[in-house]
């Protein structure tokens, strides 16, 4: 697949012709979607779960609005989707007419108060989730470890991407409040890049999403090429039972609910999302679209036939889970940013 550059700008010039402002705001949302081209903003590389998620909502949402618009999806990678998500809530038509999906931890980035966050999370409208998505931290056979308490006794080496993405924090966290001795390289492309190094040799292990190795790398599964050491979310998934999920290691109170704010992440999972101030009648004309398309015979049947889960989550169950995120005390989640920091180098 050929990779489009597109600036910023260029997005927010495409979707303001396609949107205009100056008669779009005071129509009913059946006027308006019966004549308006729509976009969804993903901010992930072509390819990944949250581009697949979102190429097949982008086929399926039309056919449960007015006048079935098309949606055009582009994709615009960047510091983990936060360079999408600062776009849509401060740049893009608060109209309904632009989608976006973004990461799972829109909110807790915002908490952590990542350096790169434009946006309150809050203030975004939510359609609906598709799934959740749990991430897990996997080793490949060779690895001289098989489970988290072995990662407590000998350093393993993890391949990530990019300094705060979960395939660099998740691991940290693990160091900070199970004690384990993971080693982190960052720099891979995706976390397909890291699976691929950890493949060939270059390191030991990396991030994985759950639903990438049930469906793109289910022979590692089935042919136990990979070990899960842990799970980054509130439960064990059923197709690794024998994993602690990572609520189960902290120590404390406090370490417990920081480990249930990063855990949280996994049950936001994949879902469509649309700017601040979107009139209400057209996020509600949204959101029942999306319902609509969840129990649509075609949009099930082509789940299937990729092998993807739907779990999904009503737009208004979701605007509360992103909200309850918030729900940490300052000290907590001081304690939860400065736990994804590396370690200082010795005399600095």
């Amino acid at each position: 697949m050929t990779r489009t550059r597109t600036s910023m700008g260029a997005i927010f010039a495409f979707a303001f012709v396609l949107s205009p402002l100056d008669a779009a705001l005071g129509e009913s949302a059946e006027a308006f979607y019966g004549k308006t081209e729509m976009t969804m903003i993903v901010g992930y590389n072509p390819g990944g779960t949250y581009d697949l998620y979102g190429r097949l909502a982008a086929k399926h949402l039309p056919r449960h609005l007015a006048g079935h618009p098309n949606i055009v999806v582009k994709n615009v990678p960047g510091v983990g989707s936060l360079k999408a998500a600062n776009f849509l809530y401060g740049q893009a038509p608060r109209d309904g007419a632009t989608l976006g999906v973004l990461t799972q931890g829109i909110a807790l980035q915002q908490v952590l108060k990542h350096r790169a966050v434009r946006y309150d999370a809050r203030e975004f409208g939510y359609i609906g989730r598709m799934t959740n998505s749990a991430e897990v931290t996997i080793v490949w056979h060779t690895a001289p470890v098989r489970t988290i308490e072995d990662a407590r006794k000998r350093e393993i080496i993890l391949g990530a991407t990019s300094p705060g993405s979960s395939s660099d924090t998740n691991p940290r966290l693990m160091n900070v409040f199970a004690g384990t001795r993971f080693k982190i390289v960052l720099g891979y492309k995706g976390t397909t890049g890291a699976m691929l190094a950890m493949e060939r040799g270059e390191v030991q292990g990396s991030l994985a999403v759950v639903q990438s190795l049930l469906v793109s790398r289910k022979d590692w599964v089935r042919d136990k090429k990979i070990r899960v050491l842990v799970q980054y979310a509130l439960e064990r998934h059923p197709a690794f039972p024998d994993a602690p999920a990572m609520v189960e290691l902290g120590d404390t109170k406090e370490e417990k609910e920081i480990l249930r704010l990063y855990g949280s992440t996994a049950s936001v999972g994949r879902y469509l999302m649309v700017p601040p101030g979107v009139p209400k009648d057209r996020l509600a004309a949204l959101r029942a679209a999306f319902d609509a398309m969840v129990r649509d015979p075609a949009f099930l049947k082509e789940m299937e036939t990729k092998n993807l889960d739907l779990d999904v989550m009503s737009g208004a169950k979701l605007q509360a889970l992103i909200a309850s995120t918030f729900d940490i005390s300052p000290k907590a989640a001081a304690r939860a940013a400065a736990a994804r920091k590396p370690p200082k180098k010795a005399g600095k």
